[in-house]
């Protein structure tokens, strides 16, 4: 019993020595650890990633980091650095910031960053663990980044985190997300997360790989390293601000990205837009009929930009047609230095489209769908009601008291006012349109071979009745990658089919009398409203509506395939070979088709002139084939890459346009039942066939990622000139990161100069202006001076013809503060075209009027100015709120004429009715010419005019013209802001313009110059001339119109402040609702957008004349399968 009492004392003793050691150990330890996270640290970095900025804070401790089942945000995104005797743990917790984890010292070199116990734990994450090696030598990689995707590459917040010092990870994820494994020098490998996975080995094969690229479609650049100028968006953010349009979306990143705002089709579904960068590099544009929209002929729209879908040159509308969920990235290529790799067809810049590729691992299904209501957006719109039309017409002097017949007229409308008639026709032919569009994707495959089919279709009807746009898609892809083999393939099906309304033109309706009694006593429509002959004439006033229910036939159809397919081989490490075959084959064609009982036919005896079709058929084909070299060389500081590429192509199409009188009855409504094939130049047909080859070189050298140069040559050959000459194009650039130089690094986040020149062409003209071409548009009916039917030739070619040429000059600069929370991109550009395509008289000897010539010289000179700020940003509440500002500045000026041209002006300079475009040399193409004008004489009533000397008159003359200003703005652009929490976000975009002039062709249509059997605008009836002494900015009543000539009465600042979007979203995770999880969905995503809600402006002016505008508001909903 003793024996074991001292036992049990010596055990106690024993204990409570060995609790005393670990106490003292561990406080000992705590000194050390406290002792040497003070550690002074001396250290400036500038834009590099904060994965690698760890790493160097934890060297120059001379301590390791481990990032331990943590997935760090914004681990790829470039960070800045100032620390001088800095503490360390003040330096990582300023670099690491509030994210949800907590720092650990142990020993005297072991930083641990590791998950905060406090922080909000997230259900179901994964724990992924492992080793990354070189799979040659064997070695642990250090510093290699750990990136979360989702599958594609595309990463959200950059989370993940970086190797230690044993090329160890860990860290936390989502199910079905994929961590992707990138480091300088090595090929980037991807792997998707299903389940919790533990000592995960990787092995990087040694490859050149570039780290962050810029997609110019034909290769892929360095961003370090790039020269040219450039927006690169990613398309989440473009469906953001316009989820059905996402090319309108591009305008809130890159100011110099207009589409043109068409008055005359406004928000027409089957209309076709028109885009412009930096300005016009060309003179004018032809009007097009249906089949160059459909065949995408832009010959008659020089300014269009070229677009490039993953890789191959397309025509405009495969991209209006593809599906906005299908894009991954828009890049917008501007200058010399980015585009001269496209030659001939670069002068306009280039838009490259990226879609989507198939994301890693197990199969994946979704779903994402749009509904959109369309309601008419009448604003501008102020029409007089019922009793102010008819008091006005009173007032205006129309209805005599001694005229019998004038008095009974008016006391007829009079009735009809009494009894509360009071038609509002601008509602008439308008509906509120709800559109749809849904597309289904499903992904998967292996490490080996990928694959995704994607389902697509929409319908889009318009706002006027019966209008619609109706699109439907299949693609396919597929990848294989087999070691040093990468094979790639798509096929694509797309079918369009439009109707137009039969409702007719929407100015028609701003015309009618409010008084006016669309209906019978039966409901059936009324065709003849009234022979009106108050202003002394008689008018036939025909019911729109009526056209409506007789049986209008107004369709437009197309169906395209294309196929791609792209194969790269690996020969060395730095030098890969690439092949890259495209075909596509389409079919477009419309029908119109107006029965005999249209009211355009009113007026017509004859019954085999009443009735019209007009029918329009064509086809295209095209292939391409592109060969590749690419080869990359580093060594130490240098690196060197060297593209070289020969492309072949070839493109024909051909259409015929028929038109036919004659077709008495409605039900006789196909083309072969017209009485009669009309003979005038509206049966035309072409067919064209243009083949082209071209060589491409690139030669790009960095040193030590601070200085770059870009030289590009490409020379090309083409058909379409009689000459079949390789002409070339080039570029050179220049880049300096100066903020890696030594004296700046830390002080500033980014801070890069460049500059380029060079020269691209345009070839957007027709080709039988260089080579004689003959038409059969002849051949329904025979020459005026003998019955004989044959081929006549379309025109005098000129066999010395070639491509206009743009000298583009460009110098930028980037600079980013506050860990690049704060960035400015400046731009400058000076593009000269030079031989530009204009017509030049002949003698009438040749039997043409014009030829074809290069002549003229038009300069685009401006700025383009974009600010992005984070003011806020939380990373632990996953709070952040941007505010994004840009703006652009563009004159041009015409350097040179040709006499053609100077003719036009001429014929222009006389014509009395709305200003239309001067080109005149040392002036702007966009410059308005009209006579100044006085006001109304108070005495008279007349307007009163000023000469070119100076001096006063009565008596406008067109010589008197002087140039007033420019109808483009001196500064445009947008403003947009956004605000994310957590799963919500929201964003706010608006668009201005400052600075320009507009003529207010609604003043002078439906104020002064309407004849008064029409309705006028309410403004009409107040401000005219009536007795001497009156002060009035118009002049007096006139039955029939005043006729009034262009003047500078109503010329208008064009000064506008727009809220284009709205956006607010949300995401629903399984991991927060139960309902989701129980049916199968991992992420449902809701978003809701509206579009042109609200218009400022000073200027009162009729939107939309032969097709309204609309707002949209739009209902998104995306769902991801489990």
């Amino acid at each position: 019993m003793g024996k074991t009492v001292l036992n049990l004392r010596f055990f106690c003793r024993i204990s409570v020595l060995a609790i005393f050691f670990l106490c003292g150990t561990a406080v000992v330890n705590a000194q050390d650890a406290a002792s040497w996270k003070e550690k002074p640290v001396t250290l400036r970095v500038s834009n590099q990633p904060l994965g690698k900025v760890l790493e160097m804070v934890a060297k120059a401790a001379g301590s390791k980091i481990t990032l331990q089942d943590v997935s760090l945000w914004n681990i790829n995104e470039p960070t800045s650095l100032v620390a001088k005797d800095k503490p360390l743990d003040k330096v990582l917790g300023e670099l690491i910031g509030d994210q949800n984890v907590k720092i650990r010292y142990e020993g005297d070199n072991q930083i641990i960053v590791e998950p905060d116990k406090k922080g909000d734990a997230v259900k179901d994450e994964l724990v992924v663990s492992g080793q990354v090696f070189d799979k040659e030598t064997g070695e642990p990689l250090i510093g290699v980044t750990v990136l979360i995707t989702d599958g594609t590459g595309k990463s959200k917040g950059g989370r993940g985190c970086v190797t230690d010092f044993d090329g160890k990870f860990s860290l936390r994820l989502n199910r079905k997300e994929s961590i992707t494994i990138s480091y300088v020098g090595y090929e980037t490998i991807s792997k998707q997360i299903l389940k919790n996975e533990n000592n995960l080995v990787f092995e990087l094969k040694a490859s050149i790989e570039l780290d962050e690229v810029v997609v110019t479609g034909i290769s892929r650049r360095s961003k370090n390293s790039f020269t040219g100028s450039y927006v690169e968006v990613k398309g989440d953010e473009l469906r953001k601000m316009n989820p059905t349009n996402i090319l309108k979306g591009i305008q809130f990143f890159d100011p110099s990205f207009k589409i043109i705002e068409n008055n005359n089709t406004g928000s027409d579904p089957n209309a076709e837009p028109d885009f412009q960068i930096r300005g016009d590099q060309s003179l004018g544009s032809k009007s097009m009929n249906s089949m160059d929209l459909m065949l995408d002929n832009v010959s008659s729209r020089p300014n269009t930009p070229l677009f490039v879908l993953d890789g191959f040159i397309v025509p405009m509308s495969r991209i209006l047609d593809l599906d906005p969920e299908r894009v991954e990235t828009i890049t917008v290529l501007k200058d010399a230095a980015a585009t001269s790799i496209y030659g001939s067809r670069a002068a306009n810049g280039v838009v490259v489209v990226e879609t989507k590729v198939a994301p890693d691992g197990a199969l994946s299904v979704s779903y994402n769908g749009t509904l959109t209501m369309q309601t008419p957006d009448l604003t501008d719109y102020n029409m007089m009601d019922a009793a102010t039309k008819l008091d006005t017409e009173w007032r205006a002097g129309l209805y005599n008291p001694s005229n019998a017949a004038q008095m009974n007229l008016y006391n007829k409308y009079r009735r009809n006012v009494l009894g509360g008639v009071d038609t509002y026709w601008l509602s008439k032919p308008l509906r509120t349109a709800l559109q749809n569009r849904h597309s289904l994707s499903v992904a998967g495959g292996t490490d080996v071979f990928r694959y995704s089919l994607d389902i697509n279709a929409a319908m889009q009807p318009g706002v006027m009745k019966e209008s619609s746009n109706g699109t439907k898609g299949v693609n396919f892809n597929m990848t294989y990658l087999k070691e040093n083999f990468t094979m790639r393939a798509s096929v694509n099906l797309s079918e369009s089919n439009g109707s137009n309304s039969p409702y007719g033109s929407y100015s028609q309706y701003t015309r009618l009398n409010p008084y006016y009694i669309p209906e019978d006593a039966n409901g059936n429509q009324i065709k003849e409203l009234d022979n009106n002959t108050v202003s002394g004439t008689s008018k036939l006033i025909t019911n729109p509506l009526y056209d409506a229910t007789v049986g209008i036939k107004d369709m437009t159809n197309s169906l395209s395939m294309t196929t791609n397919l792209s194969l790269e081989y690996m020969i060395l490490k730095n030098l890969r070979i690439t092949e890259q075959l495209s075909y596509s084959r389409g079919m477009a064609g419309s029908d119109r088709f107006l029965p005999a009982d249209h009211t355009s036919f009113a007026e017509y005896d004859d019954i085999t002139r009443k009735g019209s079709y007009y029918k329009s058929s064509g086809e295209m084909s095209s292939w391409s084939s592109n060969f590749g070299v690419n080869y990359n060389f580093v060594k130490d500081k240098h690196l060197v890459s060297v593209l070289g590429n020969w492309t072949v192509s070839e493109d024909k199409n051909d259409y015929v346009n028929l038109s036919a009188t004659g077709y008495p009855d409605p039900h006789m409504d196909d083309f072969i039942f017209g009485n009669k094939m009309e003979t005038s130049m509206s049966n035309i047909g072409s067919e064209n066939i243009s083949r082209s080859i071209g060589l491409i070189g690139q030669f790009s050298y960095s040193y030590d990622n601070k200085y770059s140069a870009d030289f590009n040559i490409s020379g090309e050959a083409s058909s379409r000139y009689a000459k079949h000459d390789l002409v070339p194009f080039w570029s050179i650039g220049g880049r300096w990161n100066a903020h890696n130089e030594p004296f700046l690094k830390g002080y500033v986040s980014n801070l890069v100069l460049r500059a380029s020149y060079g020269v691209t062409g345009e070839q957007n003209f027709s080709p039988s202006d260089a080579i004689e071409y003959y038409s059969f548009a002849e051949t329904m009916r025979p020459y005026n001076s003998f019955p004989v039917l044959g081929a006549l030739l379309s025109g005098l070619n000129n066999p010395d013809l070639g491509w206009a040429k743009t000298h583009n000059t460009s110098l930028s600069l980037d600079v980013g503060f506050w860990k690049n929370r704060v960035n400015v991109t400046f731009n400058f550009y000076n593009n000269i075209t030079k031989e530009l395509l204009t017509n030049y008289d002949l003698a009438p000897s040749t039997g043409f009027p014009t030829m074809v010539m290069n002549a003229g010289e038009l300069q685009n000179r401006g700025f383009d100015l974009s600010v992005n700020v984070i003011a806020l940003q939380d990373l632990r509440e996953q709070l952040f709120w941007t505010v994004s500002a840009n703006a652009n500045h563009n004159r041009n000026k015409i350097r040179k004429l040709s006499d053609y041209l100077k003719k036009i002006n001429e014929e222009q300079m006389a014509s009395a009715t709305a200003p239309l475009p001067q080109y005149r040399e040392g002036e702007s193409t966009t410059t308005l010419y009209v006579v100044r004008s006085l006001g109304v004489d108070p005495v008279t009533g007349k307007e009163v005019y000023l000469k070119r000397d100076g001096t006063k008159t009565f008596v406008w003359n067109a010589n008197d013209k002087v140039p007033v200003g420019d109808t483009n703005p001196t500064i445009s652009g947008t403003l947009s802001t956004s605000v994310n929490w957590k799963k919500l976000s929201c964003s706010l975009g608006f668009t201005y313009k400052f600075g320009g002039i507009v003529y207010n062709q609604t003043l002078v249509d439906k104020i002064e110059n309407q004849n008064v059997a029409y309705n006028l605008d309410n403004r009409a009836g107040q401000g005219r001339w009536e007795k001497p002494g009156d002060v009035t900015p118009y002049v007096g009543f006139s039955p029939t119109g005043a006729n009034t000539p262009a003047s500078t009465r109503f010329i208008m600042k064009d000064n506008e402040v727009r809220l284009a979007t709205l956006n607010i979203g949300y995401r629903l995770t399984n991991e927060d609702f139960d309902f989701l999880r129980r049916a199968s969905i991992d992420v449902l995503t809701l978003n809701f957008t509206t579009n042109d809600l609200a218009r400022i402006s000073p200027i009162k002016m009729e939107r939309g004349l032969d097709y309204p505008f609309a707002r949209s508001y739009t209902l998104s909903l995306s769902i991801m399968f489990r």
